[in-house]
């Protein structure tokens, strides 16, 4: 990888790290990563978070 690609891929990661996720990209994320279910729901190993996070 060249020094000019380099600071492509890096302007290009700042960039999408500046951008917020919608509240259903955030749960399409964690769906994807198999936290929660397609009903919102924290999946079996991640039951106990159920008890630490506030359902919006």
């Amino acid at each position: 990888m060249s020094d000019k690609d380099l600071k492509k891929l890096t302007d290009l990661v700042k960039e999408e790290l500046k951008t917020i996720p919608t509240k259903e990209q955030a749960l399409q994320s964690f769906i994807s990563a198999g936290i929660k279910n397609d009903k919102g729901e924290f999946t079996a190993p991640y039951a106990i978070l159920n008890k630490l996070v506030k359902s919006t």
